[in-house]
């Protein structure tokens, strides 16, 4: 696998929908997991990815974890020969995905 994509998401799922669109509409000629990290944000945000967003591996966890914290428990989980860590609010344009993981073209 190319890239592993972690996410941290802390009521943020509305931002969120965005930038996992925008990852699957660019991720031309990557294999590629996104693990999102819900930081006990309480906006439903485990069952909405459930729901739209199968793919998704949804990390829940029962506490804060901190911006650091969550990213490291994404990390535990990631198989990716690369890792991209992105905040929720991040919408991916172009070949952004190519240029991180230059091996992948």
């Amino acid at each position: 696998m190319d890239l592993s994509i972690i996410i941290v998401n802390w009521k943020s799922v509305a931002y969120l929908r965005d930038c996992l669109r925008s990852i699957d509409y660019h991720a031309n000629g990557i294999t590629f997991e996104i693990i999102v990290v819900d930081n006990a944000s309480g906006d439903g945000c485990p069952e909405i990815l459930a729901d739209e967003f199968p793919a998704v591996r949804c990390i829940a966890s029962a506490e804060n974890l901190g911006f650091a914290g969550a990213n490291n428990l994404g990390v535990q989980h990631a198989k990716g020969r690369n890792l991209l860590f992105l905040n929720p609010d991040t919408v991916i344009m172009a070949n952004a995905l190519q240029t991180i993981d230059g091996d992948a073209r």
